[in-house]
């Protein structure tokens, strides 16, 4: 067994599975075994020539100096010639503590955790001061089907999926063998149907109409339309771009946090580039290019401006379907969009990969054939 100083960035840092386990150089005795899903500490010793072992607690729940705290106080214990009691079991988080480690140990980005954070204060407020072992009693299961009965499809998505995850979680950390409540009311028949992808409601002969209403829009607001147009961003990351995310010098727009986790980068098109000066001029690194425009409502202004009905999310499903339909290959596509190959297409998943430059003139094609669509169905209108 493998005798190091264990510490923090030590089990950050591990990639091993196997089981092994891994003896402090600090303190004899204390030692932490690494399996696929957890990191435990433990005590391994003798107490007047019999072994002893005691399982003291999880990382990250439990720190490498509460850890080694605890482990010292047992093991002066063994060495005094004393069998250690069993250790007291470790009290269970409650479910708002529960949710804030699963968190941060996922490395959730703080959108979506202030998402989290909101669903569970709404929906789940009653239970989030209570012992997550709560969650596997049949007051919370009847809570789940009460609320997956009542809300809308969408939101029933997110509250299963986050609720799934903690348990997982638990279950992983603490040990435990809790039943995800919305798994089991699948089982019974019980969970109603899944929510469907919502389809485009902005169609290409409707981009004429929808121009005329953007132009009369602020200019901010006017360039964050076409700009996510042109671009196919997803909402946010448009709305929320930095000055220092453009390097007009190199013709690279950056998105370094995204929804799937990996970086984003496109080139700077010449329309992208009109836009983009007229919004970095004056600002310093840190400031907003669209600062002050709420994304949330931009689709309501156009709509009272006169445009047909339509989300953000509509215009990058528009950038989509140009790209299919002039002919673009999935993968160029993937890359513009920032999406990430099925599982099952092993070839485009590991080996195939575009960079900015690979996917330039595929973007300016899409843009070409979308400023046709804006500007002949114009003329026809």
């Amino acid at each position: 067994m493998p005798i190091v100083l264990i510490s923090e960035s030590l089990l950050r840092r591990s990639t091993a599975t196997d089981g092994r386990i891994l003896r402090d150089r600090v303190l004899c005795g204390f030692g932490v075994r690494l399996n696929a899903r957890k990191r435990t500490f433990l005590i391994a010793t003798s107490v007047c020539g019999r072994q002893f072992r005691m399982m003291l607690g999880y990382w990250p729940l439990m720190t490498v100096d509460e850890a080694r705290s605890r482990a010292l106080e047992v093991i002066r214990e063994c060495r005094a010639g004393r069998m250690p009691s069993a250790a007291a079991p470790l009290a269970l988080p409650t479910m708002r503590e529960a949710l804030a480690a699963y968190c941060e140990a996922k490395g959730i980005k703080p959108s979506s955790r202030k998402r989290y954070d909101s669903m569970m204060r709404t929906h789940f407020g009653d239970w989030l001061d209570r012992s997550v072992q709560d969650l596997g009693s049949r007051e919370f299961v009847e809570h789940c089907h009460a609320f997956a009965q009542t809300k809308g499809a969408s939101l029933v998505e997110v509250g299963r999926g986050i609720v799934g995850a903690l348990v997982k979680y638990l279950n992983a950390v603490h040990g435990l063998s809790l039943e995800a409540p919305f798994a089991k009311l699948a089982a019974a028949g019980l969970m109603p149907d899944r929510s469907q992808p919502r389809a485009r409601v902005l169609q290409e002969t409707d981009l004429p109409a929808w121009k005329m209403a953007v132009d009369k829009l602020g200019e901010k607001q006017r360039d964050l339309l076409y700009l996510t147009l042109y671009t196919g961003l997803r909402r946010n990351e448009c709305r929320e771009l930095r000055r220092a995310q453009i390097d007009l010098m190199a013709g690279v727009l950056s998105i370094p946090e995204t929804k799937n986790g990996k970086p984003h980068s496109l080139p700077i098109t010449p329309l992208m580039r009109e836009i983009l000066e007229r919004r970095c001029n004056g600002l310093d690194d840190q400031d907003e290019l669209f600062a002050g425009v709420s994304a949330e409502h931009l689709s309501d202004m156009a709509m009272r401006a006169g445009s047909p009905r339509f989300m953000l999310h509509d215009l990058r499903k528009l950038v989509a379907t140009v790209g299919e339909k002039i002919g673009l290959s999935s993968a160029v596509m993937r890359r513009i969009l920032n999406h990430t190959a099925p599982k099952t297409d092993v070839l485009h998943r590991h080996y195939v990969g575009f960079g900015v430059e690979d996917v330039r003139d595929g973007l300016e094609q899409i843009q070409a054939a979308m400023g046709l669509l804006l500007t002949d169905t114009c003329q026809t209108a």
